[in-house]
Protein backbone atom coordinates (compact mmCIF):
# COMPACT_ATOMS: atom_id res chain seq x y z
CA UNK A 1 0.00 0.00 0.00
CA UNK A 2 2.90 2.64 0.94
CA UNK A 3 4.71 1.89 -2.23
CA UNK A 4 1.42 2.57 -4.04
CA UNK A 5 1.01 5.70 -2.75
CA UNK A 6 4.47 6.87 -3.20
CA UNK A 7 4.20 6.31 -6.64
CA UNK A 8 0.79 7.50 -6.93
CA UNK A 9 2.79 10.72 -5.57
CA UNK A 10 5.54 10.79 -8.02
CA UNK A 11 3.03 10.49 -10.76
CA UNK A 12 1.12 13.40 -9.06
CA UNK A 13 4.04 15.42 -8.92
CA UNK A 14 5.61 15.22 -12.49
CA UNK A 15 2.19 16.11 -13.85
CA UNK A 16 1.75 19.24 -11.55
CA UNK A 17 5.42 19.53 -12.69
CA UNK A 18 4.22 19.68 -16.18
CA UNK A 19 1.74 21.70 -15.97
CA UNK A 20 3.88 24.67 -14.48
CA UNK A 21 6.49 24.20 -16.39
CA UNK A 22 4.50 24.33 -19.65
CA UNK A 23 2.57 27.46 -17.38
CA UNK A 24 5.45 29.51 -17.17
CA UNK A 25 7.54 28.72 -20.30
CA UNK A 26 6.63 29.04 -23.99
CA UNK A 27 8.46 26.06 -25.92
CA UNK A 28 6.93 26.61 -28.97
CA UNK A 29 9.92 27.45 -30.98
CA UNK A 30 8.73 29.07 -34.37
CA UNK A 31 5.27 30.17 -33.86
CA UNK A 32 4.69 34.15 -34.16
CA UNK A 33 4.00 36.23 -31.31
CA UNK A 34 1.36 38.15 -33.21
CA UNK A 35 0.11 37.78 -36.17
CA UNK A 36 1.14 39.93 -39.11
CA UNK A 37 -1.43 41.66 -41.10
CA UNK A 38 -2.01 38.55 -43.61
CA UNK A 39 -3.05 36.69 -40.80
CA UNK A 40 -6.16 38.82 -39.98
CA UNK A 41 -9.24 39.49 -41.37
CA UNK A 42 -11.41 42.38 -40.97
CA UNK A 43 -15.22 41.77 -39.71
CA UNK A 44 -17.46 39.41 -40.86
CA UNK A 45 -21.37 39.78 -40.83
CA UNK A 46 -23.65 36.88 -42.04
CA UNK A 47 -25.05 37.48 -45.43
CA UNK A 48 -22.98 38.82 -46.52
CA UNK A 49 -21.87 39.10 -50.41
CA UNK A 50 -18.56 37.31 -52.31
CA UNK A 51 -17.67 41.01 -52.93
CA UNK A 52 -18.09 41.90 -49.47
CA UNK A 53 -16.15 38.81 -48.16
CA UNK A 54 -13.26 39.51 -50.77
CA UNK A 55 -12.95 43.10 -48.73
CA UNK A 56 -12.21 41.59 -45.43
CA UNK A 57 -9.35 39.52 -46.57
CA UNK A 58 -6.30 41.55 -45.84
CA UNK A 59 -5.87 44.88 -47.38
CA UNK A 60 -2.04 44.90 -47.33
CA UNK A 61 -0.14 43.96 -50.44
CA UNK A 62 -3.29 43.87 -51.77
CA UNK A 63 -4.06 45.64 -55.36
CA UNK A 64 -3.75 45.06 -59.07
CA UNK A 65 -1.08 42.96 -60.35
CA UNK A 66 -0.21 40.58 -63.19
CA UNK A 67 -0.56 36.69 -63.16
CA UNK A 68 0.54 34.05 -64.74
CA UNK A 69 -0.81 30.38 -64.41
CA UNK A 70 2.08 28.17 -64.96
CA UNK A 71 0.08 25.20 -64.87
CA UNK A 72 2.85 22.82 -67.59
CA UNK A 73 5.81 21.29 -65.18
CA UNK A 74 8.10 21.91 -67.62
CA UNK A 75 7.13 25.50 -68.43
CA UNK A 76 6.77 26.28 -64.73
CA UNK A 77 10.80 24.94 -64.46
CA UNK A 78 11.37 27.26 -67.28
CA UNK A 79 9.65 30.12 -65.76
CA UNK A 80 11.25 29.50 -62.46
CA UNK A 81 14.90 29.54 -64.13
CA UNK A 82 14.21 32.61 -65.87
CA UNK A 83 12.87 34.63 -62.85
CA UNK A 84 16.04 33.70 -61.28
CA UNK A 85 18.33 34.45 -64.07
CA UNK A 86 16.40 38.08 -63.99
CA UNK A 87 17.59 39.14 -60.34
CA UNK A 88 19.81 41.43 -59.51
CA UNK A 89 19.11 42.49 -55.71
CA UNK A 90 17.45 39.68 -53.25
CA UNK A 91 16.14 36.26 -53.79
CA UNK A 92 13.95 35.11 -50.77
CA UNK A 93 13.00 31.21 -51.08
CA UNK A 94 10.70 29.32 -48.77
CA UNK A 95 9.93 25.18 -49.76
CA UNK A 96 8.58 22.26 -48.14
CA UNK A 97 10.49 19.97 -49.81
CA UNK A 98 13.87 20.58 -51.81
CA UNK A 99 15.66 17.49 -52.98
CA UNK A 100 18.50 16.32 -53.52
CA UNK A 101 18.01 15.26 -57.26
CA UNK A 102 18.59 17.20 -60.68
CA UNK A 103 16.31 19.79 -59.84
CA UNK A 104 16.95 20.85 -56.30
CA UNK A 105 21.09 20.94 -57.07
CA UNK A 106 20.23 22.95 -60.40
CA UNK A 107 18.08 25.10 -58.21
CA UNK A 108 21.04 25.47 -55.56
CA UNK A 109 23.12 25.73 -58.44
CA UNK A 110 21.35 28.68 -59.56
CA UNK A 111 21.11 30.63 -56.77
CA UNK A 112 25.16 29.69 -55.79
CA UNK A 113 25.51 31.71 -59.08
CA UNK A 114 23.27 34.56 -58.56
CA UNK A 115 25.15 34.36 -54.85
CA UNK A 116 28.55 35.15 -56.69
CA UNK A 117 27.23 37.94 -59.02
CA UNK A 118 26.47 39.72 -55.40
CA UNK A 119 22.90 39.24 -55.04
CA UNK A 120 21.57 38.60 -51.70
CA UNK A 121 19.96 34.95 -51.27
CA UNK A 122 17.77 33.81 -48.29
CA UNK A 123 16.82 30.22 -48.25
CA UNK A 124 13.85 28.55 -45.13
CA UNK A 125 13.76 24.92 -45.89
CA UNK A 126 11.38 22.41 -43.51
CA UNK A 127 13.82 20.51 -41.76
CA UNK A 128 11.57 17.55 -42.12
CA UNK A 129 10.59 17.77 -45.72
CA UNK A 130 13.77 18.98 -47.04
CA UNK A 131 16.34 16.32 -45.50
CA UNK A 132 19.32 17.74 -47.11
CA UNK A 133 20.86 18.47 -43.49
CA UNK A 134 20.38 14.76 -42.97
CA UNK A 135 22.79 14.16 -45.70
CA UNK A 136 26.72 14.87 -45.67
CA UNK A 137 26.89 15.26 -49.30
CA UNK A 138 23.69 17.82 -49.01
CA UNK A 139 24.84 19.55 -46.03
CA UNK A 140 27.89 20.47 -48.57
CA UNK A 141 25.65 21.63 -51.40
CA UNK A 142 24.45 24.19 -48.05
CA UNK A 143 27.76 24.73 -47.02
CA UNK A 144 29.05 26.17 -50.67
CA UNK A 145 26.05 28.65 -50.76
CA UNK A 146 26.76 29.63 -46.90
CA UNK A 147 30.26 29.96 -47.90
CA UNK A 148 29.90 32.92 -50.31
CA UNK A 149 28.81 35.37 -48.04
CA UNK A 150 25.92 36.12 -49.62
CA UNK A 151 23.74 33.64 -48.77
CA UNK A 152 22.10 32.61 -45.28
CA UNK A 153 19.90 29.29 -44.96
CA UNK A 154 17.53 28.61 -42.13
CA UNK A 155 16.10 25.21 -41.31
CA UNK A 156 12.68 25.20 -39.65
CA UNK A 157 12.33 23.31 -37.04
CA UNK A 158 15.53 20.61 -36.66
CA UNK A 159 14.06 17.18 -35.72
CA UNK A 160 15.65 17.68 -31.78
CA UNK A 161 13.45 20.16 -31.55
CA UNK A 162 10.30 18.63 -32.68
CA UNK A 163 10.75 15.86 -30.51
CA UNK A 164 11.78 17.92 -27.31
CA UNK A 165 9.00 20.16 -27.70
CA UNK A 166 6.47 17.15 -28.80
CA UNK A 167 7.14 15.14 -25.35
CA UNK A 168 7.16 18.91 -23.41
CA UNK A 169 3.61 19.45 -24.77
CA UNK A 170 2.25 16.06 -25.22
CA UNK A 171 1.39 16.68 -28.14
CA UNK A 172 1.37 15.34 -31.83
CA UNK A 173 0.72 18.70 -33.55
CA UNK A 174 3.69 20.41 -32.00
CA UNK A 175 5.90 17.49 -33.09
CA UNK A 176 5.02 17.56 -36.94
CA UNK A 177 4.16 21.33 -37.32
CA UNK A 178 6.24 22.35 -40.25
CA UNK A 179 7.18 25.62 -42.85
CA UNK A 180 4.82 24.41 -45.42
CA UNK A 181 4.95 27.58 -47.67
CA UNK A 182 6.27 27.58 -51.65
CA UNK A 183 7.23 30.94 -52.09
CA UNK A 184 9.88 32.52 -54.30
CA UNK A 185 10.60 36.46 -54.39
CA UNK A 186 12.85 38.15 -56.96
CA UNK A 187 13.73 41.46 -56.05
CA UNK A 188 11.04 42.39 -54.14
CA UNK A 189 9.05 42.79 -57.45
CA UNK A 190 8.11 39.20 -58.86
CA UNK A 191 6.83 35.94 -57.22
CA UNK A 192 6.03 32.37 -57.37
CA UNK A 193 4.06 30.31 -55.17
CA UNK A 194 0.94 27.35 -55.18
CA UNK A 195 1.90 23.92 -54.87
CA UNK A 196 5.00 23.14 -56.09
CA UNK A 197 8.25 22.47 -54.33
CA UNK A 198 10.91 21.33 -55.44
CA UNK A 199 11.76 18.15 -57.10
CA UNK A 200 11.75 15.76 -60.24
CA UNK A 201 8.21 14.73 -59.69
CA UNK A 202 6.73 18.31 -59.50
CA UNK A 203 8.47 19.73 -62.84
CA UNK A 204 8.93 16.72 -65.16
CA UNK A 205 6.86 15.85 -67.93
CA UNK A 206 4.80 12.58 -67.34
CA UNK A 207 6.46 10.43 -70.56
CA UNK A 208 9.77 11.74 -68.78
CA UNK A 209 9.39 9.90 -65.22
CA UNK A 210 7.41 7.25 -63.56
CA UNK A 211 5.71 9.54 -60.82
CA UNK A 212 4.85 13.05 -61.97
CA UNK A 213 2.58 15.41 -60.42
CA UNK A 214 -0.34 17.95 -62.19
CA UNK A 215 0.10 21.22 -60.01
CA UNK A 216 -0.24 24.42 -60.53
CA UNK A 217 1.56 27.55 -59.45
CA UNK A 218 0.72 31.74 -60.37
CA UNK A 219 3.61 34.05 -61.33
CA UNK A 220 2.92 37.68 -59.77
CA UNK A 221 4.60 40.25 -60.98
CA UNK A 222 3.55 43.21 -58.75
CA UNK A 223 5.36 45.02 -55.74
CA UNK A 224 3.06 45.26 -53.38
CA UNK A 225 2.34 41.83 -53.36
CA UNK A 226 5.80 40.42 -53.90
CA UNK A 227 6.14 42.70 -50.38
CA UNK A 228 3.57 40.72 -48.83
CA UNK A 229 5.16 37.37 -49.78
CA UNK A 230 8.47 38.76 -48.61
CA UNK A 231 6.63 39.60 -44.93
CA UNK A 232 4.84 35.77 -45.26
CA UNK A 233 8.20 34.59 -45.97
CA UNK A 234 9.97 36.41 -42.94
CA UNK A 235 7.50 35.22 -40.69
CA UNK A 236 8.67 32.06 -40.37
CA UNK A 237 12.70 32.76 -41.77
CA UNK A 238 13.01 35.30 -38.48
CA UNK A 239 11.18 33.40 -35.79
CA UNK A 240 12.64 31.29 -33.28
CA UNK A 241 11.73 28.01 -35.01
CA UNK A 242 14.12 28.85 -37.61
CA UNK A 243 17.88 27.55 -36.77
CA UNK A 244 20.62 29.09 -38.89
CA UNK A 245 23.18 26.73 -40.90
CA UNK A 246 26.51 27.56 -40.64
CA UNK A 247 29.31 27.55 -42.47
CA UNK A 248 31.58 23.95 -41.86
CA UNK A 249 34.42 24.41 -39.75
CA UNK A 250 36.21 21.46 -41.37
CA UNK A 251 34.96 20.96 -44.92
CA UNK A 252 36.27 18.15 -46.42
CA UNK A 253 34.21 17.22 -49.33
CA UNK A 254 33.19 21.15 -51.43
CA UNK A 255 30.34 21.10 -53.88
CA UNK A 256 30.92 24.02 -55.39
CA UNK A 257 32.28 22.51 -58.83
CA UNK A 258 29.83 19.89 -58.78
CA UNK A 259 27.03 23.20 -58.54
CA UNK A 260 29.12 24.82 -60.77
CA UNK A 261 28.78 22.38 -63.27
CA UNK A 262 24.81 21.68 -62.50
CA UNK A 263 24.42 25.10 -63.52
CA UNK A 264 25.87 24.90 -66.86
CA UNK A 265 24.27 21.92 -67.69
CA UNK A 266 20.61 22.90 -66.82
CA UNK A 267 20.83 26.43 -68.80
CA UNK A 268 22.58 24.44 -71.39
CA UNK A 269 20.04 21.98 -71.50
CA UNK A 270 16.77 24.59 -71.41
CA UNK A 271 18.15 26.75 -74.05
CA UNK A 272 18.28 23.18 -76.28
CA UNK A 273 22.33 22.92 -76.77
CA UNK A 274 21.94 18.65 -76.73
CA UNK A 275 22.81 16.42 -75.07
CA UNK A 276 26.13 16.52 -76.32
CA UNK A 277 27.09 19.85 -74.93
CA UNK A 278 25.69 18.27 -71.62
CA UNK A 279 28.00 15.72 -71.63
CA UNK A 280 30.96 18.12 -72.60
CA UNK A 281 29.87 20.06 -69.26
CA UNK A 282 29.76 16.65 -67.11
CA UNK A 283 31.64 14.06 -68.41
CA UNK A 284 31.50 11.83 -65.85
CA UNK A 285 28.15 9.75 -65.09
CA UNK A 286 26.65 11.75 -62.16
CA UNK A 287 23.05 10.52 -61.06
CA UNK A 288 21.57 14.32 -61.33
CA UNK A 289 23.52 14.30 -65.29
CA UNK A 290 21.14 10.96 -66.34
CA UNK A 291 18.04 12.40 -64.83
CA UNK A 292 18.74 16.08 -66.57
CA UNK A 293 19.26 13.75 -70.25
CA UNK A 294 16.00 11.47 -69.23
CA UNK A 295 13.94 15.31 -68.83
CA UNK A 296 13.96 15.10 -73.02
CA UNK A 297 10.70 17.54 -73.14
CA UNK A 298 12.44 19.79 -71.34
CA UNK A 299 14.92 20.61 -73.59
CA UNK A 300 14.94 23.73 -75.16
CA UNK A 301 11.58 24.97 -72.75
CA UNK A 302 13.95 28.72 -72.07
CA UNK A 303 12.73 29.28 -75.80
CA UNK A 304 9.01 28.15 -75.16
CA UNK A 305 6.76 30.84 -75.02
CA UNK A 306 5.25 31.52 -71.10
CA UNK A 307 1.10 31.83 -70.94
CA UNK A 308 -0.12 35.49 -70.96
CA UNK A 309 -0.24 37.41 -67.92
CA UNK A 310 -3.74 38.48 -66.99
CA UNK A 311 -4.00 41.93 -64.56
CA UNK A 312 -6.67 41.22 -61.57
CA UNK A 313 -7.62 41.90 -58.06
CA UNK A 314 -5.47 40.31 -55.09
CA UNK A 315 -5.30 40.03 -51.93
CA UNK A 316 -2.82 37.60 -49.80
CA UNK A 317 -3.80 35.51 -46.92
CA UNK A 318 -0.91 33.88 -44.75
CA UNK A 319 -0.91 31.51 -41.73
CA UNK A 320 2.13 30.56 -39.78
CA UNK A 321 2.81 27.21 -38.08
CA UNK A 322 0.32 27.28 -34.88
CA UNK A 323 0.78 23.87 -33.61
CA UNK A 324 -2.73 22.73 -33.70
CA UNK A 325 -4.46 26.17 -33.33
CA UNK A 326 -7.34 26.47 -35.85
CA UNK A 327 -9.10 29.52 -36.91
CA UNK A 328 -6.39 31.05 -38.69
CA UNK A 329 -7.14 33.55 -41.37
CA UNK A 330 -7.10 31.29 -44.75
CA UNK A 331 -9.41 28.87 -42.90
CA UNK A 332 -11.65 31.15 -42.05
CA UNK A 333 -11.70 33.35 -45.23
CA UNK A 334 -12.51 29.87 -47.11
CA UNK A 335 -16.01 29.13 -44.45
CA UNK A 336 -16.45 32.61 -45.79
CA UNK A 337 -16.35 31.98 -49.29
CA UNK A 338 -18.40 29.03 -49.25
CA UNK A 339 -21.22 30.19 -46.77
CA UNK A 340 -21.49 33.20 -49.48
CA UNK A 341 -21.27 31.22 -52.72
CA UNK A 342 -25.14 31.06 -54.33
CA UNK A 343 -23.57 29.74 -57.95
CA UNK A 344 -21.01 27.45 -57.95
CA UNK A 345 -18.09 25.96 -55.42
CA UNK A 346 -15.33 24.09 -57.21
CA UNK A 347 -12.01 22.41 -55.35
CA UNK A 348 -9.23 20.59 -56.53
CA UNK A 349 -7.24 19.38 -53.47
CA UNK A 350 -4.67 16.34 -53.04
CA UNK A 351 -5.70 15.39 -50.12
CA UNK A 352 -9.35 15.18 -48.55
CA UNK A 353 -9.69 14.94 -44.52
CA UNK A 354 -12.23 17.15 -42.56
CA UNK A 355 -13.61 18.45 -39.43
CA UNK A 356 -16.66 18.62 -38.10
CA UNK A 357 -16.81 21.79 -37.95
CA UNK A 358 -15.55 22.13 -42.31
CA UNK A 359 -18.46 19.44 -42.72
CA UNK A 360 -20.97 21.61 -41.39
CA UNK A 361 -19.73 24.47 -43.46
CA UNK A 362 -20.16 22.56 -46.62
CA UNK A 363 -23.59 21.40 -45.43
CA UNK A 364 -25.01 24.59 -44.91
CA UNK A 365 -24.00 25.69 -48.58
CA UNK A 366 -26.02 22.79 -50.09
CA UNK A 367 -28.95 23.86 -48.06
CA UNK A 368 -28.81 26.96 -49.84
CA UNK A 369 -29.16 24.91 -53.07
CA UNK A 370 -25.42 25.55 -54.08
CA UNK A 371 -23.60 23.04 -56.61
CA UNK A 372 -20.15 21.85 -55.30
CA UNK A 373 -17.37 20.05 -56.89
CA UNK A 374 -14.93 18.12 -55.31
CA UNK A 375 -11.68 16.66 -57.09
CA UNK A 376 -9.16 15.00 -55.03
CA UNK A 377 -7.07 11.73 -55.43
CA UNK A 378 -8.12 7.87 -55.51
CA UNK A 379 -6.31 5.93 -53.18
CA UNK A 380 -4.81 4.36 -56.45
CA UNK A 381 -3.38 7.81 -57.52
CA UNK A 382 -2.49 9.55 -53.58
CA UNK A 383 0.99 9.04 -52.21
CA UNK A 384 -0.43 9.45 -48.77
CA UNK A 385 -1.45 6.60 -46.99
CA UNK A 386 -2.97 8.20 -43.45
CA UNK A 387 -4.74 10.48 -45.61
CA UNK A 388 -5.90 8.29 -47.86
CA UNK A 389 -7.13 6.30 -45.04
CA UNK A 390 -9.41 8.69 -43.70
CA UNK A 391 -10.93 9.94 -46.98
CA UNK A 392 -11.85 5.87 -47.57
CA UNK A 393 -13.52 6.33 -44.13
CA UNK A 394 -15.22 9.54 -44.34
CA UNK A 395 -16.14 10.22 -48.29
CA UNK A 396 -19.49 8.14 -48.08
CA UNK A 397 -20.95 10.48 -44.89
CA UNK A 398 -19.46 13.45 -46.77
CA UNK A 399 -21.95 13.23 -49.59
CA UNK A 400 -24.48 11.77 -47.45
CA UNK A 401 -24.27 15.63 -45.32
CA UNK A 402 -23.68 16.84 -48.63
CA UNK A 403 -26.11 16.40 -50.73
CA UNK A 404 -25.02 18.84 -53.98
CA UNK A 405 -21.88 17.79 -53.71
CA UNK A 406 -20.50 16.09 -56.70
CA UNK A 407 -16.85 13.89 -55.78
CA UNK A 408 -14.63 12.81 -58.00
CA UNK A 409 -11.23 10.81 -57.81
CA UNK A 410 -8.76 10.73 -59.88
CA UNK A 411 -7.42 7.57 -61.20
CA UNK A 412 -4.71 8.52 -63.43
CA UNK A 413 -0.63 8.24 -63.70
CA UNK A 414 -0.39 12.13 -62.30
CA UNK A 415 -0.72 12.69 -58.68
CA UNK A 416 -3.34 15.75 -58.03
CA UNK A 417 -1.59 17.97 -56.43
CA UNK A 418 -3.05 21.13 -56.97
CA UNK A 419 -4.75 23.36 -54.09
CA UNK A 420 -7.47 25.45 -56.13
CA UNK A 421 -10.56 26.64 -55.67
CA UNK A 422 -13.45 28.83 -57.13
CA UNK A 423 -16.40 30.34 -55.53
CA UNK A 424 -19.22 31.49 -58.56
CA UNK A 425 -16.72 31.56 -61.15
CA UNK A 426 -15.44 35.05 -59.86
CA UNK A 427 -13.15 34.09 -56.50
CA UNK A 428 -10.38 31.77 -56.79
CA UNK A 429 -7.75 30.76 -54.15
CA UNK A 430 -5.04 29.51 -54.88
CA UNK A 431 -1.60 28.26 -52.80
CA UNK A 432 -0.65 25.44 -50.46
CA UNK A 433 -3.42 24.86 -48.57
CA UNK A 434 -4.35 21.23 -48.33
CA UNK A 435 -8.19 20.17 -46.70
CA UNK A 436 -6.63 18.53 -43.75
CA UNK A 437 -5.55 18.85 -40.17
CA UNK A 438 -2.28 19.80 -40.76
CA UNK A 439 -3.05 22.92 -43.38
CA UNK A 440 -5.99 23.81 -41.10
CA UNK A 441 -4.71 23.76 -37.86
CA UNK A 442 -1.04 22.94 -37.70
CA UNK A 443 1.62 24.15 -40.85
CA UNK A 444 2.17 27.77 -42.31
CA UNK A 445 0.54 28.18 -45.33
CA UNK A 446 0.23 30.76 -48.24
CA UNK A 447 -2.43 31.49 -50.35
CA UNK A 448 -3.27 34.13 -53.10
CA UNK A 449 -6.96 35.33 -53.37
CA UNK A 450 -7.99 36.70 -56.90
CA UNK A 451 -11.26 38.66 -57.66
CA UNK A 452 -11.44 37.85 -61.26
CA UNK A 453 -13.99 36.41 -63.72
CA UNK A 454 -11.59 35.24 -66.60
CA UNK A 455 -8.87 33.95 -63.89
CA UNK A 456 -11.14 31.74 -62.16
CA UNK A 457 -12.13 30.41 -65.68
CA UNK A 458 -8.63 29.93 -66.59
CA UNK A 459 -7.40 28.22 -63.17
CA UNK A 460 -10.65 25.41 -63.78
CA UNK A 461 -10.05 24.91 -67.48
CA UNK A 462 -8.04 22.57 -66.90
CA UNK A 463 -9.25 20.12 -64.06
CA UNK A 464 -12.61 20.54 -65.43
CA UNK A 465 -11.40 19.52 -69.23
CA UNK A 466 -10.06 16.39 -66.93
CA UNK A 467 -13.29 15.56 -65.63
CA UNK A 468 -15.11 15.70 -68.85
CA UNK A 469 -12.58 13.32 -70.03
CA UNK A 470 -14.24 10.46 -67.68
CA UNK A 471 -13.21 7.33 -67.12
CA UNK A 472 -10.68 5.66 -66.93
CA UNK A 473 -8.62 8.76 -65.55
CA UNK A 474 -11.25 9.71 -63.04
CA UNK A 475 -14.34 8.53 -61.38
CA UNK A 476 -17.19 9.54 -59.66
CA UNK A 477 -17.94 8.52 -56.15
CA UNK A 478 -21.56 8.19 -55.35
CA UNK A 479 -23.99 6.60 -52.94
CA UNK A 480 -28.09 5.21 -53.24
CA UNK A 481 -30.36 8.08 -52.34
CA UNK A 482 -34.53 7.94 -52.20
CA UNK A 483 -36.27 9.25 -54.47
CA UNK A 484 -36.26 12.79 -51.74
CA UNK A 485 -32.87 12.74 -52.12
CA UNK A 486 -31.62 11.29 -48.97
CA UNK A 487 -28.77 9.31 -48.34
CA UNK A 488 -29.82 5.60 -48.19
CA UNK A 489 -28.06 3.42 -44.97
CA UNK A 490 -27.31 0.36 -43.72
CA UNK A 491 -28.25 -1.97 -40.99
CA UNK A 492 -25.28 0.00 -38.72
CA UNK A 493 -26.36 3.66 -40.24
CA UNK A 494 -23.75 3.72 -42.41
CA UNK A 495 -24.53 5.11 -46.18
CA UNK A 496 -24.51 2.78 -48.71
CA UNK A 497 -22.28 3.11 -51.38
CA UNK A 498 -23.65 3.06 -54.95
CA UNK A 499 -20.05 3.54 -56.72
CA UNK A 500 -16.61 3.75 -55.07
CA UNK A 501 -12.78 2.80 -54.16
CA UNK A 502 -13.77 -0.69 -54.20
CA UNK A 503 -15.48 -0.52 -58.06
CA UNK A 504 -12.22 0.67 -59.48
CA UNK A 505 -9.52 -0.73 -57.37
CA UNK A 506 -8.31 -4.05 -56.40
CA UNK A 507 -7.81 -2.87 -52.80
CA UNK A 508 -7.04 -6.32 -51.55
CA UNK A 509 -4.32 -7.28 -54.13
CA UNK A 510 -2.77 -3.76 -53.44
CA UNK A 511 0.17 -3.31 -50.59
CA UNK A 512 -0.36 0.09 -50.05
CA UNK A 513 -4.19 -0.17 -49.64
CA UNK A 514 -3.96 -2.89 -47.33
CA UNK A 515 -2.00 -1.27 -44.81
CA UNK A 516 -4.69 1.79 -45.42
CA UNK A 517 -7.82 -0.78 -44.56
CA UNK A 518 -5.95 -1.45 -42.08
CA UNK A 519 -5.85 1.55 -40.30
CA UNK A 520 -9.13 2.38 -40.92
CA UNK A 521 -10.05 -0.97 -39.36
CA UNK A 522 -7.93 0.04 -36.46
CA UNK A 523 -9.69 3.39 -36.17
CA UNK A 524 -12.96 1.81 -37.15
CA UNK A 525 -12.42 -0.58 -33.70
CA UNK A 526 -12.91 2.18 -31.27
CA UNK A 527 -16.61 2.07 -30.91
CA UNK A 528 -18.49 5.38 -31.04
CA UNK A 529 -15.89 7.31 -32.60
CA UNK A 530 -16.06 9.85 -35.53
CA UNK A 531 -14.82 9.00 -38.80
CA UNK A 532 -14.25 13.02 -38.73
CA UNK A 533 -12.24 14.77 -36.19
Amino acid sequence: MRKTKIAAVIVLGVLAGWVIFNTLFDFYGGRPETPTQLMQLDSYDEGMSLREVFETFPAYGAGRADLRLLNDNNLAWAARWDLLDKARQSIDVSYFILKQDVFGIAFLSHLLKKAKEGVKVRILLDAYGSRLSWDLEGNDYLDALVNTGNVEIRMYRPLYDRVLQGIIHLSVAVAVASEHDKILVVDGKRAITGGRNIAKEYFSHPADAEMVFRDVEVEVSDQGAAQALTTAFETQFLSDGAEPVSSEILNLNTQKADLNRAYQAMDSWLRGEGQGRVKEIVSEAHEWREEMLAMAHLEGNLSTPLPPYLNAEIRVLDSAARFGMPGDAISLAGTRLVNSAREEIFIQNPYVMVSEETLGVFAQASKNGVPITLFTNSPEASESIVSQAFFLEQWPYILSAVPTLKLYANDDKQMVHAKLASFDNIVSLIGTYNLSPLSMATNSEIVIAVWSREFSRRLTQRPRKQLDQGRPGVYQYRIQRHPDGSAMVNEEGAPVVAFGPKDHIDMEDNEKNKFVLGVIKSVGAAAGVSPFF
